[in-house]
């Protein structure tokens, strides 16, 4: 009976113990969330004071409610700017719309080809469609619009921009710029810009009779939804054209879809090789390797970048060096090897942001390094301006006959 009794007793003791600990755990954990919460009050309480002021004393009470969207927008565009990256960014409905279409290669849109969003002071270039006026013109990611033509961006939101900076074809518009340059300095520019309809391909494709032999020249512009369909067409083009060597044309090619960019490394690059590792701090970490045919991998290929050449567009360029010996030709590239995210919000706007960072095939990071290319030549600007000839294309002609006489 004693022991029966001994039995019951420890028997309630230990249930007592593991229901204690488990009591525990949960005062542990909600207390933890409880710290949480309480951090992230203490952090924003500055912000809930001001707010608390103005509600209470501000004069015209009709302003204040009526801007609160718009203070809450800014005060959001304030904090991601806090945190000095330029790639992550408050996009409003319209800049997100048209960033969309210019991945989806769809929409008829006249303007100038360039994909902006307000920040601070100014409106920055996000993104230019190579091909497109604002390219032609000169501008580059990144830039900082100060002026369109007489008037200060400072008190525009991106759609008041974008409808500034958008107009019919053939229509002028003058754009003051600031620009960072490589040694940290600033210089100002002014662009003027011909609006023209932006419906570009993102794939272009033909055949160069040079020295006596057929060369295919690739221009890919951009990596979107069409462009392996645009790719597919390209390929067969040159196959049935027997060519001899193909000239990749990623200048001003400022990056786009990553799968894309995988699906046309897939041309060149053996089925199972790996094209590009992707680190992320919350996800786990992501090998792409190549599912293509590698239709091309036999044909002597030689790669064209410039300092327009970033994201996707430096992947690619440098998985095809590691993994197929390919030859570069131009001058450094941008420099961008994060990874960023599109996130829809509740309002129609969008967050875009940094998740993670990309490396080559042999792990080597191009981010705010660029890829050096193999021969450096600059591009003469005046000689392409007034003549339309392209001595960067040229020495990549060059090369690649050399290349197949080698074979």
């Amino acid at each position: 009976m004693n022991k029966k009794r001994q039995s019951i007793t420890l028997g309630f003791l230990a249930g007592t113990i593991v229901s204690l600990g488990i009591c525990a755990l949960l005062l542990i954990r909600e207390n933890q969330k409880f710290s949480y919460l309480y951090n992230i009050l203490e952090k924003y309480s500055p912000i809930e004071k001001v707010d608390q002021i103005l509600q209470r004393e501000y004069f015209d009470k009709q302003l204040l409610q009526s801007g609160q969207e718009e203070m809450i927008k800014e005060a959001m565009k304030a904090y991601i700017n806090g945190i000095g990256d330029p790639y992550t960014v408050y996009l409003d409905a319209e800049s997100y719309s048209g960033l969309q279409q210019e991945l989806e290669g769809e929409g008829h849109i006249e303007g100038i080809g360039a994909v902006v969003s307000k920040k601070d002071y100014y409106i920055q270039v996000e993104e230019v469609l190579k091909g497109s006026p604002a390219f032609e013109a000169g501008i580059l990611p990144l830039d900082r619009i100060i002026l369109i033509g007489t008037g200060e961006t400072k008190g525009l939101t991106t759609s008041e921009a974008v409808s500034k900076i958008r107009g019919e074809k053939g229509t002028k518009i003058n754009l003051f710029i600031e620009r960072t340059t490589n040694s940290g300095s600033n210089e100002y520019l002014e662009k003027e810009v011909t609006r023209d309809v932006i419906n570009i391909p993102s794939v272009r494709e033909k055949v160069i009779n040079y020295s006596g032999h057929k060369l295919g020249h690739l221009e890919v512009s951009i990596f979107g939804d069409q462009t392996n369909k645009l790719m597919n067409q390209a390929v067969k083009e040159f196959l049935n054209q027997k060519v001899e060597g193909i000239i990749l044309d990623l200048r001003g090619n400022g990056g786009g879809l990553l799968e894309s960019a995988v699906e046309l490394a897939g041309h060149f690059i053996p089925k199972g090789e790996d094209i590009v590792i992707s680190k992320y701090r919350n996800y786990k970490d992501t090998t792409y390797k190549s599912e293509g045919f590698a239709e091309l991998k036999d044909y002597p290929l030689v790669i064209l970048v410039n300092g327009l050449s970033a994201s996707a567009s430096e992947i690619l360029t440098l998985a095809l060096k590691e993994q197929i010996g390919s030859t570069i030709v131009g001058t450094k590239s941008f420099g961008k090897g994060s990874v960023q995210t599109l996130q829809e919000l509740d309002n129609q706007d969008s967050l875009k942001y940094t998740v993670g960072k990309r490396f080559g095939p042999k792990g080597t990071s191009i981010d705010k390094e660029g890829i050096k290319p193999d021969y450096e030549i600059e591009l003469n600007m005046t000689g392409y301006l007034m003549n339309r000839v392209d001595n960067q294309l040229q020495k990549a002609q060059d090369i690649l006959v050399q290349k197949i006489k080698k074979q």
